[in-house]
């Protein structure tokens, strides 16, 4: 059975920018993801294909938020060519976020235009997010809301 409720796109250009950045901390049976303006962060847990997040898209509209995408990235559970990862360092989301009001498609193509100033295939790397978000709806997972209170990055062992 296929994942019930997709993310929007932007959930998978946050989550490829906490690879990137090394924001996830792995763990057995949880995870912790930094937020991309590093002032919280998110606990997520996982057993038996069920997976949970207390970030405000995971516990809200009940789809995988930016962590728990991150994580199965940083599990290999969605494969992802790790040398496009590049292109998604250090980019503050939040802030973008913020700047457009949270219209998540004018931050992301502010990002595409900036790294396609750096010569970037904007195209072909529209088609690499988008086929991570296919493969994140092919999976069979649960997706459920925490209620672990939100970190600050010194309240992690990294």
């Amino acid at each position: 059975m296929a994942l019930s409720k997709l993310p929007p796109i932007s959930k998978v250009y946050e989550a490829l920018s906490a690879v990137a950045d090394n924001r996830v901390f792995l763990y057995e049976t949880e995870a912790y993801v930094i937020s991309s303006d590093h002032s919280k962060v998110y606990t997520v847990r996982f057993q038996d294909m069920v997976y949970s997040s207390n970030d405000r898209a995971t516990s809200w509209q009940h789809y995988p938020g930016y962590p728990i995408i991150a994580v199965l990235i940083s599990q290999d559970m969605l494969e992802v060519d790790k040398r496009k990862l590049c292109y998604f360092k250090n980019v503050n989301w939040n802030q973008l976020n913020k700047k457009y009001r949270n219209d998540y498609q004018k931050a992301i193509e502010e990002y595409l235009e900036t790294i396609k100033e750096q010569g970037v295939n904007i195209e072909e790397l529209k088609i690499f997010v988008q086929n991570i978000l296919s493969k994140l709806g092919e999976q069979n997972l649960v997706i459920k809301g925490n209620s672990q209170r939100l970190l600050k990055p010194e309240d992690i062992n990294k």
